[in-house]
This record gives C-alpha cells, structure tokens and sequence, in this order.
C-alpha cells in the first residue's frame, strides 16, 4: 500500500532579509530557500504542516508553488533552542 505524500503550500517572498524574516515569524510563517542547481529561490511556508514533514520517513513532500507540485526534501532545518519552533529551512529538490 503506498502513502500518499504530504502537500504544503509555499508562496514566493518578495523581500529577504533579517528585519523581513522577523515579520515573517510573527505573522506564523516560516521564510524557507528552495535550492536549485544555478541559484536559491526564497519561500514563506505553514510551520503546521512543516513538522509533520520533518517527522515523515525521509523528509520528502510535495511542495505546491506558483509553478507547480513538485517533490522536495529537507536539507536543514533551523530550530529556536528554547520555544522548539522553526525558524527557518533549507529544501532541495529531489
């Protein structure tokens, strides 16, 4: 029987930075960079469903974007060392 991969949707973030990411945080979104092979593309994503895919075997899901599903996985994952929430994340494609 195959399990149906988890899908968690992700909108491109038109600013970066540290002051822009905080405000991210804030709002209850996570900023996130999709690597690619020539370059990163920066991301905003649901840190709900995030943990249940950083729990799944293998850290792979569908990521839903503007352009696409396409199948990710987790390359790091930065955690708060107190609150145990997501601050940010690194995904790759698979």
């Amino acid at each position: 029987m195959e399990k149906t991969q988890l899908v968690i949707e992700a909108s491109e973030r038109k600013e970066t930075g540290k002051g822009y990411s905080r405000k991210l945080r804030r709002s209850g979104k996570i900023p996130a960079n999709l690597l690619g092979k020539a370059k990163s593309t920066p991301l905003e994503l649901n840190p709900k469903l995030l943990s249940k895919a950083w729990q799944s075997e293998g850290r792979k899901f569908q990521l839903k974007l503007d352009s696409g599903v396409k199948e990710v996985t987790i390359k790091e994952l930065q955690i708060h060392p107190v609150k145990r929430t997501a601050i940010h994340v690194d995904l790759m494609y698979v």
